[in-house]
């Protein structure tokens, strides 16, 4: 099956539930905001199909939305459990959000800033880089149940996913 037919089956399984929750087609309600998590899949496996945060951003503004902003924990932790639920097609990848910055000044696509002290990181992150950097959510603690932000220098940066929301 290919890449693009698996997205569409996800893209139409999120049409139902979008319909029934308040949230347009491709978006889900994931605890109270408007959530689109998209995977790119082979056939064999997961694939580094969206190359950069740009790409990723480009593919959410298509759909209405921008990257998702994690301001709020509490919806860290919603995204979070809604991926973890659905880890059989949306689970344990990689994803583009909407983190980006450099010199430990960083800020959300909804120009908020990103509070570096959060737990939202990986313990260490994000790095102390001169270079823009971008965020990208990862699985990285089966202990808490939760995905994790890290800091991804575009040069070398790839995800197989990206999470979008939509105000």
């Amino acid at each position: 099956m290919s890449s693009t037919s698996l997205t569409l089956l996800f893209f139409v399984g999120s049409v139902v539930v979008s319909l029934a929750s308040g949230c347009s087609s491709p978006y889900q309600q994931v605890g109270g905001w408007c959530i689109f998590v998209n995977v790119s899949i082979s056939q064999n496996g997961p694939a580094p199909l969206i190359n950069s945060w740009f790409e990723a951003r480009e593919l959410c503004q298509a759909s209405q939305g921008d990257l998702v902003s994690f301001d709020d924990e509490t919806k860290l932790h919603a995204v979070s459990e809604h991926i973890n639920l659905n880890e059989e097609s949306i689970g344990g990848w990689r994803y583009w959000v909407g983190a980006h910055g450099s010199n430990r000044q960083w800020q959300w696509v909804n120009n908020r800033s990103v509070n570096l002290d959060s737990n939202i990181w990986l313990p260490g992150e994000p790095s102390v880089s001169a270079t823009m950097q971008h965020g990208r959510l990862v699985p990285a603690d089966t202990v808490h149940g939760r995905l994790y932000l890290v800091s991804v220098d575009d040069a070398t940066g790839f995800a197989t996913g990206y999470i979008c929301e939509r105000q």
